[in-house]
């Protein structure tokens, strides 16, 4: 499965306070339920995802920065 570093962590939680989002609407602005993104979003170690988030996260921060 791939991985979020800390760093494309970091760069969601960038998106999500500039566009002022909850963890709720980040979820929904992302494409994944809101326990992913509370999960996603929690700390910076490197996580393991399915590869629907992985792709879903890299579009977020793609677009964004």
């Amino acid at each position: 499965m791939p991985q979020l570093t800390s760093e494309m962590k970091k760069a969601l939680r960038r998106v999500q306070a500039d566009k002022l989002l909850t963890k709720k609407d980040l979820a929904k602005y992302i494409g994944v339920s809101e326990s992913t993104a509370k999960s996603i979003t929690r700390d910076n170690e490197p996580q393991e995802v399915k590869n629907k988030v992985f792709n879903a996260v890299v579009s977020v921060i793609a677009e964004n920065y």
